[in-house]
């Protein structure tokens, strides 16, 4: 029996706009698929050991299941991260992955990661649930640095989805990343991060790349 976890990207939500989109096709097809809350209610203390800690307390509760994730900008970071951590985890699909997650971060704000003891506890950014600016503590890149020390190998089959046009995550990153792993197919789309213009192509794509692994037998 195979499992599938939607994990969506920063400051959104399972309610996400994509979310939905992939819930609704994934329940007309009879497929399992868990899409939790990574903030967990707490978006202002959001971590990624904490989010990366919730999809595993849910792999660890069905044992026996193989695992599917897709995942959403930095929920596709979170969701390679993780494949890293469980042998459940058969399967990656990554929608404009958020590589690089805190050399970024670190860039458009302007500061020294070797130094972030020095930034202050709180910063306002957009939330795109709540159609409005919200507290983050800056914890997240503290945290982030132990994940970001971390070898990425991704040695299970990985899909890649790119918008042309993305803004917030360059496509180059993805663009690398295949590049160095022969287990990574990345598809380059003409759309950008939110890759809502695709989106129907790119469920379609999903569940086919999950059935060509097989991680679908037995589930109809």
């Amino acid at each position: 029996m195979t499992e599938f976890i939607y994990l969506h990207g920063f400051a959104s939500g399972p309610g996400s706009q994509k979310a939905c989109i992939f819930k609704d096709r994934f329940e007309r097809a009879r497929l399992p698929l868990t899409i939790p809350d990574l903030q967990q209610g707490d978006f202002e203390n959001l971590t990624l050991t904490k989010q990366i800690t919730l999809i595993q307390s849910i792999i660890d509760k069905k044992p026996g299941s193989r695992f599917g994730l897709i995942g959403s900008s930095m929920g596709a970071y979170t969701a390679a991260l993780t494949s890293e951590t469980r042998k459940e985890i058969k399967a990656l699909y990554l929608m404009a992955p958020g590589f690089n997650f805190l050399n970024r971060w670190m860039e458009n704000m302007g500061w020294d990661k070797n130094r972030l003891e020095s930034i202050q506890d709180l910063i306002r950014v957009f939330h795109y649930s709540y159609n409005a600016e919200v507290d983050l503590n800056t914890n997240l890149f503290r945290d982030a640095m132990y994940w970001d020390s971390l070898p990425l190998t991704c040695d299970i089959p990985t899909r890649l989805v790119h918008g042309l046009h993305d803004e917030t995550v360059d496509i180059q990153e993805s663009r690398d990343f295949a590049r160095s792993r022969p287990g990574c197919q990345l598809k380059e789309l003409d759309s950008d991060h939110g890759l809502l213009s695709c989106i129907d192509w790119i469920v379609e794509d999903c569940m086919e790349f999950f059935r060509s692994k097989s991680l679908m037998d037995g589930n109809l």
